[in-house]
């Protein structure tokens, strides 16, 4: 049996964790017709969890769906080659029909094909050049999806770039007006940066205010998560002592990223049980993997910034660097303590959590809090 533990790839449903509730909510937003802003931290499942999502809205739902990650693109042009190229894939079933109909609509934009050396799916590059390109392209694209007999569901990742082009992105205020007109296209706007992500879409001034259903992804709950680790084992008749999976997920928190390559290299190890020696190789190996790496920070960041990052990853989470007791605990300079932290929260090396009591902050890579756990300098 493979590794069913996957870190970067979508398994398959056999090989997915729980996450019903959300995957439920997601498919009543899309089945009824509404837009939906998904946001979460780096690393905690949303990529699985938008292609799980897809996997049933294609399976029992009769939908066509679309999948782009946009934090590659650098323009409204480059977004829209990329949001042409991945529709008219999913359009078009035979790829002679698709590269012919693509040539017909978009030939004003010269489109040169290639295919994709690993799936073999033919990709589109268009000459987008001008707003009014963008414009015109936008139209079509729609008007073609429009004509589709299926209902569509379109997930575009890391949406919040098109806050960080050269150039003020009209993007939003175009598939605003498009999407406004379309009673067959559903569209899942997903990110990592919040602020940016949210302020898209909750700020009056900006052309997606109130236009989309908003959810924040959490870690997946304990219980769930123990058990669909006990099962994978046992798919394979082995077995894994029960505390060692409390050990694993006490040590990722049930952060989906972390747990998975925990329990991937567990997996790996060819023994019939898995036992806590075995998870003490796993974590030692990890440290020594990343400790180049995390001795790096000593030397990019200055002498204050790398004691706040360390003091946080100490206590787990922070709610005030600025506190008496925790400056002088570990020796920062509280004058300069929230510039530095402010630095460390800019650069995601620091992730701050919003709760009913305000901002709660902890080491963003989680494998680097532990490191800084465990060194003495």
């Amino acid at each position: 049996m493979f590794n069913p533990f996957f870190i970067q790839q979508y398994g398959g449903p056999e090989y997915f964790c729980d996450r019903q509730d959300e995957i439920n909510r997601l498919i009543s937003i899309a089945t009824n017709h509404r837009s939906v802003v998904l946001h979460s931290m780096r690393r905690l499942g949303k990529t699985g969890l938008i292609q799980h999502l897809q996997y049933i809205l294609k399976t029992e739902h009769h939908y066509k769906t679309v999948y782009i990650d946009v934090l590659d693109s650098y323009s409204d042009e480059s977004f829209v080659a990329q949001l042409v190229s991945a529709c008219a894939q999913q359009l078009f079933d035979e790829q002679a029909t698709m590269i012919a109909k693509v040539g017909k609509f978009f030939s004003r934009y010269k489109p040169k094909f290639s295919f994709d050396t690993l799936t073999g799916n033919p990709n589109v590059e268009l000459e987008i050049n001008t707003k009014t390109d963008v414009d015109l392209s936008l139209e079509t694209i729609f008007r073609l999806l429009n004509e589709s007999k299926q209902p569509i569901h379109i997930a575009i990742d890391e949406f919040q770039q098109i806050a960080q082009y050269e150039k003020p992105s009209r993007i939003d205020a175009t598939l605003r007006k498009y999407l406004a007109q379309t009673k067959q296209v559903q569209v899942l706007f997903s990110g990592s940066q919040r602020h940016l992500l949210l302020d898209l879409f909750n700020n009056p001034k900006k052309p997606m205010f109130a236009s989309a259903d908003h959810m924040e992804l959490h870690e997946i709950p304990y219980t769930e998560y123990s058990e669909f680790i006990t099962r994978m084992f046992e798919k394979d008749q082995r077995s894994i002592d029960e505390r060692v999976v409390h050990q694993v997920l006490k040590w990722t928190k049930s952060h989906t990223f972390y747990t998975q390559s925990v329990c991937n290299r567990l997996y790996a190890i060819p023994k019939s049980t898995i036992e806590e020696v075995d998870l003490l190789k796993v974590q030692d190996q990890i440290m020594k993997e990343y400790e180049m790496t995390y001795l790096s920070y000593k030397n990019i960041l200055s002498t204050n910034q790398y004691r706040v990052l360390k003091s946080i990853a100490k206590e787990s989470q922070v709610r005030s660097v600025r506190a008496k007791d925790f400056s002088g605990r570990y020796g920062i300079a509280s004058s300069t303590a929230q510039q530095s932290l402010d630095y460390l929260v800019d650069k995601e090396l620091v992730y701050e959590k919003l709760d009913d009591k305000g901002s709660l902050y902890f080491v963003y890579d989680l494998f680097l809090a532990r490191w800084l756990e465990s060194v003495e300098h």
